[in-house]
């Protein structure tokens, strides 16, 4: 098993630093946030060969409410703007040897539908058969991600994620789960890991409170056995947040320290359940 620290939750800190900071901690991966102007990735790239760690997968940079990134949009013109700008990560990913690119199929924030009788849903599995064509050239899995019903209307759990992976019928178009979600949609923590059995790509882990791992109350347990159960040995990647009143925001030093102390406490409680199962 791998482990894995997600970039964007640690806000403005350069890349560089999360990645330093991932080494320093003692992970093997960083999930990189594919902002494609945001970064020099000639030099996140030499970086993460200075300090070994690995780029295996890349987040998505959708953001919420923004409709040039909604893959369901029914704006044709919107549509092809989020498509054509996934794209270009999927040329970042390349770029840095990744082997997946976690997205949402519609954008954070679509809570509720453009169309009705499912059209938004066959907008989203159209524009990742697109993507999905794209990548399969890369090497790169599409790897859709579960959002709770709070944040995106279409794929929610493990059930809509295992149809919609059905519906775009491609080798390289796969699904994650994450535990806040999994909190959140969810009845346990082991079924979930069944149903996708063999489609999971990566596991997202933060606790119920999206704290660091031992904040909250999530069974995590249960979460290892979920994995264990399938077999499944590729990543866990922390994605958890700090707790004040704008989490998706700039962070500060303060905050900065506290998401290095999440990042060294989860790995350990991670590795502890791992060591006694």
């Amino acid at each position: 098993m791998k482990f894995s620290l997600c970039s964007w939750t640690f806000g403005d800190l350069p890349l560089e630093d999360v990645i330093s900071l991932a080494a320093k901690t003692g992970y093997d991966e960083v999930e990189v946030s594919a902002a494609v102007e945001a970064h020099d990735w000639s030099e996140v790239k030499k970086k993460t060969e200075q300090e070994g760690i690995v780029i295996r997968g890349i987040n998505a940079d959708a953001n919420f409410l923004r409709p040039e990134t909604n893959l369901a949009n029914n704006d044709q013109k919107l549509r092809q703007q989020a498509i054509d700008y996934f794209k270009h990560q999927l040329d970042v990913g390349e770029y840095l040897g990744s082997e997946y690119m976690v997205l949402a199929p519609a954008a954070p924030g679509h809570l509720i539908p453009f169309l009705p009788d499912g059209g938004d849903w066959l907008n989203a599995v159209d524009s990742i058969k697109q993507l999905a064509s794209y990548s399969e050239d890369y090497g790169i899995n599409m790897v859709i991600e579960p959002l709770n019903r709070y944040e995106n209307c279409l794929v929610y759990n493990a059930n809509t994620a295992k149809q919609f992976l059905k519906d775009v019928n491609a080798p390289n178009v796969k699904t994650m789960l994450d535990t806040f979600h999994m909190n959140i949609e969810e009845a346990n923590f082991i079924d979930p890991f069944k149903k996708l059995e063999g489609m999971i790509e990566t596991v997202h882990v933060a606790d119920s409170n999206r704290r660091g791992l031992g904040e909250g109350h999530i069974p995590f347990d249960q979460v290892i056995q979920g994995i264990k159960n399938i077999g499944y040995d590729k990543t866990i990647t922390l994605e958890c947040l700090v707790p004040n009143e704008h989490p998706f925001l700039p962070i500060d030093q303060q905050d900065i320290d506290l998401m290095y102390q999440y990042a060294k406490d989860s790995l350990h409680f991670l590795k502890n359940i791992l060591n006694k199962r």
